[in-house]
């Protein structure tokens, strides 16, 4: 078997991925709430919104305290002349490998927290689909995506 990808991301990833989970997963909140406008609070109805508070309450905290820092430690991922070797997973674990002859374009992008921390996203376009290198410096972000696109002109030449 190949060796693991030895490139992990940089620690500032886990602050991003906490603030999008910590908003992103706001909405489940309101399900207690619409089920409280549409049953009212009688004493059944009370412990069912309660409990269902407390279960969401408890699934946002795991995802914003626990489940961004368990990706980051297991993100992974790595460049060669031959391919682009990506490890990921917390429950499932997953390995792409993604061969350069295959790569169509590559390209970087930031959002507004990635910007603000100065991280930037590889996008990886082939025929079938499009894979991410999440939250990368910006500078190793730019020299990735460089380094990808001279081996798919590499790769794109011997074929």
């Amino acid at each position: 078997m190949k060796n693991t990808p030895f490139h992990k991301l940089p620690p500032r990833a886990i602050k991003v991925w906490q603030m999008g989970s910590a908003v992103g997963n706001l909405f489940f909140f309101g399900i207690p709430a619409v089920y409280a406008a549409v049953f009212g609070t009688g004493s059944f109805h009370f412990w069912i919104v309660l409990t269902s508070s407390v279960v969401i309450f408890g699934f946002w905290i795991f995802t914003v305290a626990f489940l961004p820092f368990l990706s980051w430690k297991n993100w992974r991922y790595a460049v060669d002349s031959d391919e682009i070797d990506l490890k990921r997973g917390v429950l499932i674990k997953s390995r792409t490998l993604i061969p350069l002859s295959r790569v169509q374009h590559v390209d970087t992008r930031q959002g507004p927290l990635l910007r603000w921390y100065s991280l930037a996203t590889v996008t990886i376009s082939t025929a079938a689909t499009t894979h991410e290198i999440p939250a990368l410096d910006v500078v190793i972000a730019d020299r990735v995506r460089d380094q990808i696109s001279k081996y798919a002109r590499l790769a794109e030449e011997d074929v």
